[in-house]
């Protein structure tokens, strides 16, 4: 028994001994073995892949909140003078476009020539502010309010709140106070939020009209609306965006600082605790925690985002499509679809949901051959759209997102367009680069570029026939 002991000790004193120099070897040479190195690799490759995925996720999330933050900025910037189709105005006051766009124009991609915009960015965490607007009897109009992640969370206007004037206070989240008589409060989900107007406009004749009551949207303080004080006011501008602009990271630097300042909601919650690995919280972005390989893998995760975001346009699974025309109906209700809600915050800012107007998208004609300026067009409509505000279809430069310069000034055709219509009262649209030589064809002549386009029909308080998808927008026929 005793010998038996004595084995047990040598044996464990020779196994600890050699342990003691394995260590000391491996730490006079720190060279792993091969396989040890490709288990190192493969780790380090892991982790590396899960940064990318964690920060591609980031991007797709809080790139609206980033949009819309910026969007915000660049709408109450009045350092440099505005032009009458501009929109921008001071923190918490109106900005109204004065006329139409043209292919002069370049300060609003997939601009309407419909309607004439009115914008404000309005902070609402200092105190309550009031919308008022006037009655609007003979004409279509909305306002919509955004919160910062392009919610949209209440339309006022024809379809929504009626035709008579309004007076409406805009809260703050979680706000608790007295309510004065006769006003409709509203909760803002963030402390700003962006309110996006729509005037419908009977071409350039009707512009005073227009601006009549474009000069009655008005917002004002709690506090001076109680006192009954109408004179001017001055907001305090927004600070400057955050971050430095060489800084290949500064996407991220800005989405922290604006998660700071705006409610992350609560279903989300644990979306923005993931985020802890790549170093951003609900306190902010600290690049101190990355890694240099982890740095390379968030300015990938930044480009391969934005490419994510492009191609939601025609995602068969989160669209509708017939006849070539896609359709959207979550406009105003993305859910989690966090690419769909970045591409309509991005080249499709301030889309309204189905129930307010729809804007089916062509970017080929019914052949799936991507629309272009070296062929020719027609759409044939057995009549007119059913809508119970008005229609129309407008043409945009694939590259630029902008309306096509043409010889007759002709950048879109809507219902009031005195459109030449066949005997039993259809009619029929020509889509072409040269103009057309025919008569009723240069009535009905919708302009295009040499090189690609795209299509939009508007739809404004479509009908529950298109709601259904069952009437559709006709396709665009290539005729040579």
């Amino acid at each position: 028994m005793f010998k038996k002991r004595i084995s047990t000790i040598i044996i464990s004193t020779l196994l600890m001994s050699s342990l003691s120099i394995n260590a000391k070897e491996k730490e006079t040479h720190p060279l792993l073995s091969p396989t040890e190195q490709i288990q190192e690799n493969q780790a380090s490759n892991w982790l590396d892949q899960e940064s990318y995925i964690l920060a591609t996720n980031a991007y797709l999330w809080g790139s609206t909140l980033v949009r819309m933050e910026q969007i915000a900025r660049k709408y109450t910037d009045m350092s440099q003078p505005q032009n009458d189709t501009s929109y921008r105005a001071p923190l918490n006051h109106f900005g109204h476009a004065r006329r139409l766009p043209t292919d002069l124009d370049t300060d609003m991609p997939t601009a309407n020539r419909d309607t004439l915009y009115s914008s404000a960015v309005v902070d609402v965490s200092n105190e309550p502010i009031i919308l008022s607007t006037p009655a609007v009897k003979d004409r279509y109009f909305v306002i919509d309010l955004f919160d910062m992640w392009h919610n949209l969370f209440k339309y006022v206007g024809t379809r929504e709140t009626g035709e008579n004037a309004q007076e409406i206070m805009i809260v703050p989240p979680n706000w608790v106070g007295d309510i004065p008589t006769g006003l409709t409060v509203i909760e803002a989900p963030t402390t700003k939020i962006w309110l996006w107007g729509r005037t419908q406009v009977f071409g350039e004749k009707d512009y005073q009209n227009v601006h009549d009551i474009q000069n009655q949207y008005t917002l004002t303080p709690l506090s001076k609306y109680l006192a009954h004080d109408s004179s001017d006011f001055v907001s305090q501008p927004l600070p400057s965006r955050v971050g430095k602009q060489n800084d290949p990271l500064r996407f991220y630097e800005e989405l922290g600082a604006y998660i700071k300042a705006n409610p992350i909601p609560e279903r989300q919650q644990a979306l923005l605790g993931q985020f802890n690995k790549i170093g951003l919280s609900k306190d902010g972005f600290d690049q101190t925690k990355l890694t240099s390989k982890m740095k390379v893998q968030l300015e990938k995760a930044i480009k391969d985002g934005q490419k994510i975001v492009s191609v939601q346009a025609s995602n068969p699974v989160t669209l509708k499509t017939k006849d070539g025309w896609f359709y959207s109906f979550v406009l105003d209700q993305f859910g989690d679809d966090n690419a769909l809600r970045s591409l309509v915050a991005h080249p499709y800012l301030g889309g309204q949901g189905a129930k307010e107007a729809m804007y089916p998208i062509a970017y080929t004609d019914v052949n799936n051959q991507f629309l272009s300026g070296e062929k020719d067009y027609s759409i044939h409509f057995d009549n007119q759209p059913p809508v119970a505000a008005f229609w129309s279809i407008t043409v945009y430069d694939a590259q630029t997102k902008m309306l096509v310069a043409n010889d007759i000034h002709r950048f879109n055709i809507n219902d009031q367009t005195p459109i030449q219509k066949n005997s039993d009262g259809s009619f029929d649209l020509v889509l072409s680069n040269k103009k057309p030589t025919n008569p009723k064809d240069l009535a009905n002549w919708l302009p295009t570029p040499k090189g690609n386009f795209y299509a939009i029909t508007r739809l404004y308080i479509p009908s529950q026939e298109i709601l259904n998808m069952k009437w559709t927008v006709p396709p665009i026929q290539p005729t040579n």
